[in-house]
């Protein structure tokens, strides 16, 4: 399996984040290089944060994105189930998360990993996924 790791991005009020292109223009955060095996994105340092999901597909068609629902415990909102973010080709969408509903143990867990990730799958793999921590706000 080729899971990828995705790492968040910290925000800083009042303060530029450095250049979010991965590579080449459009290129926003990592290329989810398998999209059935999937993503995670650690998030253990951010469960009082927002978190914007920021996906670009750079394919000649759209690669839908279906994020899996979390795991209880800790999400205490699993029950909600997963959701599916449709994309076309070219498109670039963002999209703020719940924690309380995505919240698990996120892809290939074993036994001694956290249980602090967001996880999901892309329909192709040509899908990047940047992942934006918003600030606090005091």
């Amino acid at each position: 399996m080729a899971i990828t790791a995705v790492t968040v991005t910290d925000l800083t009020l009042n303060t530029e984040s450095a250049d979010l292109n991965g590579g080449a223009f459009g290129t926003l955060g990592e290329l989810i290089v398998t999209g059935a095996d999937g993503f995670n994105v650690d998030v253990s340092g951010y469960l009082d944060r927002r978190l914007v999901f920021i996906f670009t597909d750079q394919g000649a068609a759209g690669d839908d994105v279906t994020m899996e629902a979390g795991t209880r415990p800790p999400s205490q909102r699993a029950d909600l189930g997963g959701t599916t973010i449709t994309m076309a080709a070219s498109d670039t969408k963002a999209v703020a998360l719940e924690n309380g509903q995505f919240l698990g143990q996120g892809l290939g867990w074993s036994v001694g990993n956290h249980e602090n990730n967001i996880a999901g799958k892309s329909a192709g793999n040509a899908t990047y996924l940047l992942v934006l921590a918003m600030p606090r706000d005091y």
